[in-house]
Order: structure tokens, then sequence, then C-alpha cells
């Protein structure tokens, strides 16, 4: 998994050919502390998945940059390698598995077997 920071965020998440799940947090946020370890999980599980990166932000501290809009926590985007200024809001299952589906119907070349 990716940490980004205000600093490496165009590195990162628009600059990268690569598929972007990014995760916005915050430190003191319960429901982000019930999703870290799924996200982990999901993050370990696509480790070997060239096409797809998964990535967090801390959004308390650090600058969101636009068209991203948090407005509470967690709030997670997919950002296609092929359109970066149109980043897509997440509104799925926080389970590994619906997460995990949602990026294979996402990510076009992607085979079940690489997810």
């Amino acid at each position: 998994m990716k940490v980004v920071v205000a600093k490496n965020f165009d590195q990162i998440v628009n600059e990268n050919d690569k598929n972007i799940f990014i995760e916005f947090y915050a430190p003191w946020c319960g429901h982000c502390k019930q999703l870290d370890p799924k996200y982990k999980k999901l993050a370990k599980s696509l480790s070997k998945n060239g096409k797809i990166v998964i990535a967090k932000m801390d959004a308390t501290a650090n600058d969101v940059p636009p068209p991203f809009d948090v407005t509470g926590f967690p709030t997670i985007y997919f950002v296609p390698a092929n359109d970066k200024r149109n980043p897509i809001k997440y509104e799925g299952g926080r389970e590994v598995e619906d997460m995990k589906q949602y990026l294979l119907d996402q990510t076009s070349g992607t085979s079940k077997d690489e997810l």
C-alpha cells in the first residue's frame, strides 16, 4: 500500500499510469479504523497486480486537491489509469471481496486471477 501525502500526490495518483484506489481518512475516525485491516488485506492481495495501486492519505494532515470531494471519512476514490481528471467516488461495500469485485469491474484488461 502506498501512503500518499501532499508532496507525492501528483507522482503517485495523477502521473502514474496505473489505476489508483485511494482512501482519504482521518486518524481519529472510527469507521476508518474499522476499514484499515480490510484495506491492508486488499492491498496485500493485489500487491502482485501491476495495474492497480492501493493508496491512502490522511486528509486531516494534507490538503486534498480538486476534483476530490472529501466531506466525510473514509472517502474512497477510483482513479482510472486513462482518465486521471475524472476520479470516481467509490460507494460500494467495505468488505475486501466487495472492493476487489469493484476493481475487477472498473479495471479493463484485468482478469479475476490477477485480483
